[in-house]
């Protein structure tokens, strides 16, 4: 199954009260971007990851970004920069015989690049859809861009 993973679409990274010198992204386009792209899938195949540092565990939960379409339950919540690093999402994937994703979201360098990364170590297609990929840093994503297309990650757009 072909599922797509909504990588950190949160109020922290792309939310109007982001910091917005680290997170520069185009929030209103990216965010109605994904929506669209979230309608061509059907709903148990669109999965939301939030990040949660270590330190904020004890916090109130980390919310999805305003305007985004929320179609599914299946948000999971990471603390590494690998949405893979967490065995609930892992343990869903298996269950629905999840074998490609096109990975969307916030930051290509960072999130969104280490998930290419531990999807291709575990074996998974990944489609990389830099049209819905926020980027803080165009110069570093060169070499990411680079690193990921010889890793085997499928860019599209």
């Amino acid at each position: 199954m072909k599922c797509l993973l909504v990588i950190d679409m949160q109020e922290d990274y792309v939310g109007d009260s982001r910091n917005v010198k680290m997170h520069p992204y185009k929030a209103k386009e990216l965010i109605q971007s994904i929506n669209d792209k979230i309608m061509e899938y059907p709903k148990e195949s669109v999965i939301y990851i939030v990040n949660r540092f270590f330190w904020e565990i004890g916090r109130k939960p980390k919310k999805l970004v305003d305007g985004l379409s929320v179609v599914s339950n299946n948000v999971f919540e990471k603390r590494k920069a690998s949405c893979f690093s967490n065995k609930k999402l892992s343990e869903y994937l298996q269950k629905i015989n999840a074998s490609e994703f096109e990975l969307v979201g916030v930051d290509g360098n960072y999130c969104v690049g280490a998930s290419a990364i531990s999807g291709i170590a575990n074996q998974y297609k990944i489609l990389f859809n830099e049209s819905l990929v926020g980027v803080a840093n165009y110069n570093k994503f060169k070499r990411t861009k680079k690193k990921l297309e010889e890793m085997g990650v499928i860019f599209m757009s």
